[in-house]
């Protein structure tokens, strides 16, 4: 018997041939074969919602190549992705293959031998109601696209222009947070404060601040520094305060947090990492005849990890750290509540082979595997291993003091046992032995400017959490979501923040003043809830496409754009930032130089010459 297995990328095509005997053939797909028409809306809609399909660029000699493959095998296995997006792809080829040959669905969440040979052994059929979540999903986008974009280029100008179902959400977070801080006005106090060492380590030291309201200005600031110092230079500890706790250690990644971390301590993009961990999961070569793909599937909203994963990681730790750090039972997490549904379809994103340790893959020279992905892979590897290590214990002292009649309070919060940080390089920190009735000679006494912030702009990593958090979009689709930003000229990022484009405000001004409730955040929460449900059999995709297009169709009769162009033509249209800090008469106006870098002037100019680089 000879069997064709069919995957979706080229670089799966080695590794798993490696795994298998002569009797089996495996074929990669390239991704997506058919889809809706890129020229047309491609979907009938008086006909039930009818999607018409059509082959992508260069995928009619793909498909070819399979169909002819298929006439010289019994069997097929469909090993497309497991997930939604996989589900779909095995769809198309089953219906395009035909029922002459026996068709069979394995899904696997890592690529290793033992895994590749137990998916073999246990086949599936497709899931169909997981296929008529993408089919909705995929006309639900594609309804919103073609039909509203063209009130978008007749209200802002241009056919390039888009609205999107979660796009146009994460455009509207981030223009709010541009307005919030365009009309944010700060505001600046004085502190007075004393610093005590207790060690030689830069970080060893208390900052002690007098228990009285900040100073309006520097000039009382300094008078009450003045009449401490006149009185004294010492504080004397009148009370200590100790209070003790610990800290878990964080689940294993999902799709979500991986990004979030990657681009903390990694500075990654969100479509990078994806990239990467694509590169991880697919398969490398690790010598002596050995291939097999480094992490588990890399798109999920889980954090469990199986018992068999689990065990090696404990035995891992205690190997490499000691006993003392494996947690005192085996760790299992849940997922924070958010508004949408945990699919927990996969396993949390952990390495294969928890023993092929950072070090080691560090040391592999397939050109498959960038050096970047190596440094994802030691991202993952550790939070895996962090996962089932023992909490950090930790002590919080606070200190009371006496000093020139005034009543001074210091605090810090101290590693007394690292436990999980261990793997970051934490050790236990040295506690000051400070005690009631002690005197300390504080080694600086200053004075410090504060000024209140404004919100911070979102980061990749902090939009991602909060479409996570609000349940909109899905962990696969985070990536994309703000590529399609970027791609569209409506949000560009500067050092890792994001920064509405005036194209990208004008836009999400006319959806909002057209199109608000399709772009509510419960509304998308709710369509993506619906979205999970046609996967989980709970409703059809007739009934929630119906539902929308009924509300997408009201909406489209009822927009009147000489109305709302005449709305929006009456707001201001230069944004103001605040009064100017210099002449405090005209106010800061954003702008940007011919290199596209940020600047602040005044609205006075030349009259006033502020200028401040962002």
């Amino acid at each position: 018997m000879s069997v064709l297995v069919l995957v979706e990328s080229p670089t799966k095509v080695k590794t798993i041939s490696s795994y298998l005997g002569k009797e089996y053939k495996v074929l990669a797909t390239y991704g997506h074969i058919l889809d809706l028409p890129p020229d047309r809306i491609g979907i009938k809609i008086e006909k039930d919602f009818e999607p018409e399909y059509v082959p992508l660029k260069g995928k009619k000699k793909v498909l070819s190549s399979i169909l002819k493959e298929a006439k010289s095998h019994s069997s097929i296995l469909i090993a497309t992705d497991p997930d939604r997006e996989g589900e779909f792809i095995g769809y198309i080829l089953a219906q395009k293959l035909g029922k002459k040959v026996k068709i069979s669905r394995i899904r696997f969440q890592e690529i290793q031998k033992e895994k590749i040979l137990q998916a073999i052994s246990e086949p599936d059929e497709i899931d169909l109601y997981l296929v008529d979540s993408q089919k909705a999903r995929r006309i639900l986008d594609r309804l919103i696209g073609y039909k509203i974009s063209p009130f978008l280029w007749r209200a802002v100008g241009g056919e390039g222009l888009s609205a999107g179902r979660v796009q146009s959400v994460a455009l509207k977070w981030i223009c709010e947070r541009e307005e919030e801080i365009r009309n944010f006005i700060p505001v600046t106090t004085w502190l007075v404060s004393a610093t005590a060492f207790y060690g030689s380590g830069e970080n060893e030291k208390v900052v002690f601040y007098p228990k009285r309201e900040a100073f309006a200005t520097q000039k009382e600031a300094s008078e009450f520094l003045n009449s401490i110092l006149t009185k004294t230079k010492i504080l004397r500890i009148t009370e200590r305060k100790e209070k003790l706790g610990e800290t878990l250690p964080p689940p294993p990644f999902t799709t979500a947090t991986l990004q979030q971390e990657a681009f903390r301590v990694l500075k990654f993009a969100a479509s990078k990492t994806m990239k990467l961990a694509q590169e991880l999961y697919e398969g490398t070569d690790l010598g002596k005849g050995k291939s097999q793909g480094l992490i588990t599937y890399m798109r999920t909203d889980s954090v469990r990890i199986g018992e068999e994963a689990i065990g090696a990681i404990r035995k891992k730790i205690g190997s490499k750290f000691g006993p003392e750090f494996v947690s005192d039972k085996a760790q299992t997490y849940r997922l924070k509540k958010t508004k949408g549904k945990t699919q927990d379809a996969h396993e949390a994103i952990r390495p294969v082979d928890i023993f092929l340790e950072p070090s080691s893959v560090f040391e592999i020279t397939d050109r498959n595997l960038s050096k970047d992905s190596k440094k994802l892979y030691e991202l993952i590897w550790k939070r895996a291993v962090a996962s089932q290590m023992k909490p950090e214990a930790w002590k919080r002292l606070e200190f009371v003091a006496n000093g020139g009649g005034e009543v001074w309070e210091g605090g810090k919060l101290f590693s007394i046992d690292p436990g999980y940080k261990k793997i970051y390089n934490v050790s236990a920190d040295l506690l000051p032995t400070w005690k009631k009735g002690e005197t300390l000679t504080p080694d600086s006494w200053e004075i410090q400017e504060k000024t209140t912030e404004p919100p911070p702009r979102f980061t990749e990593a902090s939009l991602v959490s909060k479409l996570e958090k609000e349940g909109i979009g899905r962990p696969s689709t985070f990536a994309s979501i703000l590529e399609t930003l970027y791609k569209r000229k409506y949000v560009y990022s500067e050092k890792g923040k994001l920064y509405s484009e005036t194209l990208g405000e004008k836009v999400n001004a006319f959806l909002q003043a057209a199109f608000a409730d399709l772009f509510r955040e419960k509304f998308t929460s709710e369509m993506e809830q619906k979205l999970d449900s046609i996967a989980s059999g709970e409703e059809s995709r007739s009934k929630v496409l119906s539902e929308f297009y009924s509300i997408l169709d009201s909406q489209l009769k009822k927009t009147n754009i000489i109305e709302i162009n005449k709305q929006l033509k009456e707001r201001p249209k230069t944004p103001k930032y605040g009064i100017c800090p210099v002449c405090k008469e005209g106010e800061r106006v954003r702008k940007k130089s011919s290199k596209k870098k940020e600047y602040y002037i005044c609205s006075r100019f030349p009259q006033c010459d502020y200028a401040e680089y962002l």
